[in-house]
């Protein structure tokens, strides 16, 4: 189980990429999506 802050840390990474393509933007939703529930759990 991934914990918030590596989650955070994959979701800032893909943020500086340069360039992003529809799949970038579908796991950068999926990233958001599990921090908020590993959030409402705590």
């Amino acid at each position: 189980m991934e914990t918030i802050e590596q989650l955070e840390d994959k979701l800032f990474m893909l943020k500086m990429q340069d360039h992003w393509d529809s799949s970038d933007y579908k796991y950068a939703d999926e990233l958001r999506e599990k921090i908020k529930k590993l959030e409402e759990q705590e």
